[in-house]
């Protein structure tokens, strides 16, 4: 048997989490790229969780009710990945070897979608962390929604010092503590050092007190080697019923190695020679790849009882089930519930002027009483977004069926979590002002990266929010939107357009949109069309006789733009002019619908209030594109679009003059 201080352990399971330390080190070493320091270090909190703890099925790795596990360390993939192999997932020792290969299902940092049993891509130290919060919300909704413990499964998150260090996990911790949610269990591999140095020259929070504080249950195992002490500490933090809980783990990085509880066993592969003696001290086959049987044995035979058992008894359940209950499990594990827009409703003002934000309102709220897996909510900005659901509730511990959460001054952590919810198959919106997208955008990243269903509603568009100053006045940001890959980015121009864009929304299966918004009153304009906006760009006002050159605007500028061109047409200029509320989706269109739109032979100007970096592939150079490519400046909008040459004098004679 083996022993730690007095208590005695089975060998086998020794066994076990030494074959994971010695495939983690295998994949490294051949791969000649990875990090080693946590394989060695954390095996045995792998092992303990998912031998002991995790409720999974590794032949249908996307079963709704699965217990989740987020590597937040991302850099410890190796060690994910050999534990998947070890729990019967369906990945080979082909690909173990082809660990940080080109196109192989072995990634250097977990990927979404592209190994089996990988429940979120990471390496962004704190993303996993924050994202498992919503998880973990997601998991409080779906529970109450569906009754019956249809829906009753843990989050369980792996984490560094250097995720706790990101501001974004102490703003997730500080909402999962007020939220109460006990099915979040963090397991914080503490071994005090980081990529260049100590911890302690950066990092000295006590971590018991600062979790205590923000409202969560902190457990200790003082030695990360002591199997038992692991399980006993999982086993406590699943009898929590009120907070959250995180288990600081006491390890050595890099242990066994010459360089073990140092630095430089982080992030490269062993030497040869140390490779080797500790494969010695493992008492592991010194050739690559070797896999024990009996380590692989205990590993699934710890599994399959608990695993096999639950998900038969799950099914049960859903046997149990009416027709049209198994029909939205089905379809939200599938991860393809549909939206529904055929009863959104909307009510025009009477004079037909309102701010794209206030239209968005109304459109929001009727589409979220007809969607009930559609919920999210605003950075503490949800009265000025018009973002607040005015019938469906607030989410809390009290009242996990709330479909508006209050998120609190935290967007990197809103945006996180909501990638969180949409893993968890419900489909979020996030909220804020343009100008601080900023804050949110890695989250954002990830969001495109993952191909996942979040819908970002960002107000407040362009300089036009006038006396807030340049601190509130987005210039570059819509710019820096665009150019993520897999991001839709639709700025409305009217009432029109902002339910062609729901409705654009409505159809969407997968990949995030951002939505943009002003708070200006604009007109509802005759000529905007819902049905086309899904199309990116189409004609709102065709030329009278020749065409003579195109204006293309979005958003509050698409009125400038007919002002301008119904001016210039009495001047003897004749002009079409072009909604464009999304590059990205008019770029899609076949390229007769792109040159129709735009032949080449016409000289075409660009209006909007923002960078004109995105404008460039539709004009000739910089002289046909009227926007902004400096900061703003405090004041009335009417003197802003003075300043900035935005005013509709200024635009006509701009056109005039080019032309």
């Amino acid at each position: 048997m083996f022993q730690i201080g007095n208590k005695v352990l089975d060998p086998s399971e020794k066994k076990a989490v030494d074959q994971l330390r010695s495939l983690g080190l295998d994949m490294i070493d051949r791969a000649q790229s990875g990090h080693p320091g946590i394989v060695l270090g954390a095996a045995p909190i792998l092992y303990t969780l998912y031998a002991k703890h995790m409720v999974v099925n590794p032949k249908n790795p996307v079963w709704i009710n699965r217990d989740r596990f987020v590597m937040s360390a991302g850099h410890g993939s190796a060690l994910l990945y050999a534990t998947l192999f070890l729990a019967g997932y369906d990945l080979s020792i082909d690909d173990l070897k082809s660990f940080r290969t080109i196109d192989s299902i072995t990634p250097g940092h977990p990927e979404y979608g592209v190994t089996p049993g990988v429940d979120m891509t990471t390496g962004p130290l704190g993303q996993g962390f924050a994202s498992a919060v919503g998880m973990a919300i997601a998991e409080a909704y779906l529970r109450s929604y569906f009754k019956k413990k249809l829906i009753d499964h843990y989050t369980y998150v792996l984490c560094g010092d250097g995720d706790l260090m990101e501001g974004i996990s102490y703003e997730a911790a500080s909402l999962a503590g007020t939220l109460g949610l006990n099915k979040l269990i963090v397991l914080y591999d503490s071994n005090q050092v980081c990529l260049d140095s100590k911890t302690e020259v950066t990092f000295n929070d006590n971590i018991k007190d600062r979790f205590s504080a923000l409202g969560w249950n902190y457990l200790l195992v003082s030695d990360g080697e002591d199997l038992l002490a692991l399980d006993k500490a999982i086993e406590d933090a699943k009898k929590e019923e009120n907070k959250p809980t995180l288990i600081e783990v006491k390890t050595v990085i890099g242990k066994y190695s010459k360089y073990e509880a140092t630095s430089k066993v982080h992030g490269a592969p062993l030497d040869p020679e140390d490779l080797a003696q500790v494969k010695e001290k493992l008492e592991v086959h010194d050739i690559p790849f070797t896999v024990s049987k009996e380590a692989v044995t205990v590993f699934q035979e710890h599994m399959r009882e608990r695993c096999e058992n639950a998900y038969k008894a799950w099914n049960t359940k859903l046997e149990r089930l009416d027709d049209d209950e198994k029909i939205i499990i089905t379809a939200l594990e599938k991860g393809k519930y549909p939206l529904d827009f055929k009863g959104v409703t909307y009510e025009a003002p009477a004079d037909l002027m309102e701010s794209t934000r206030d239209a968005s309102s109304k459109v929001l709220n009727a589409f979220a009483s007809i969607n009930p897996f559609f919920l999210g909510g605003s950075a503490d900005l949800s009265s000025s977004n018009r973002t607040y659901l005015k019938e469906e509730g607030d989410f809390s511990k009290n009242n996990p069926l709330g479909k508006n959460i209050f998120y609190g001054v935290r967007e990197h952590a809103m945006a996180a979590i909501s990638n969180g919810i949409a893993l968890s198959n419900l489909r979020p919106f996030a909220s804020t002002f343009l100008v601080f997208s900023d804050y949110l955008k890695p989250s954002l990243r990830l969001s495109a990266l993952m191909n996942l269903p979040v819908t970002y509603i960002f107000t407040h568009d362009s300089i036009m929010v006038g006396e807030d100053g340049p601190t509130h006045q987005p210039v570059e940001q819509l710019i820096a939107l665009r150019s993520i890959p897999n991001l839709e980015v639709f700025r409305p121009a009217d009432a029109n357009e902002v339910l062609g864009t729901y409705k654009y929304l409505s159809s969407k299966k997968e990949g995030p949109i951002a939505i943009i918004l002003g708070r200006n009153k604009v007109p509802i304009e005759e000529a905007t069309k819902v049905n086309e906006v899904k199309r990116g760009a189409y004609i709102v006002r065709h030329e009278e006789k020749q065409l003579q050159g195109i204006l293309i605007a979005t958003g509050e500028e698409l009125a400038l733009a007919l002002d301008a061109a119904q001016s210039l047409y009495e001047q003897g200029i004749d002009l079409r002019v072009i909604s464009m509320p999304s590059i990205e989706r008019f770029k899609k269109e076949d390229k007769t619908y792109q040159e129709e739109l735009l032949p080449l032979t016409v000289k075409t100007f660009v209006i909007e209030a923002s960078s004109s970096y995105s404008w460039y592939p539709f004009v000739y150079n910089e002289k046909y594109i009227i926007g902004v490519d400096t900061f703003g400046a405090s004041g009335k909008k009417e003197d802003l679009a003075l300043k900035y040459h935005l005013d509709l004098k200024s635009i006509i004679e701009k056109i005039k003059e080019t032309l």
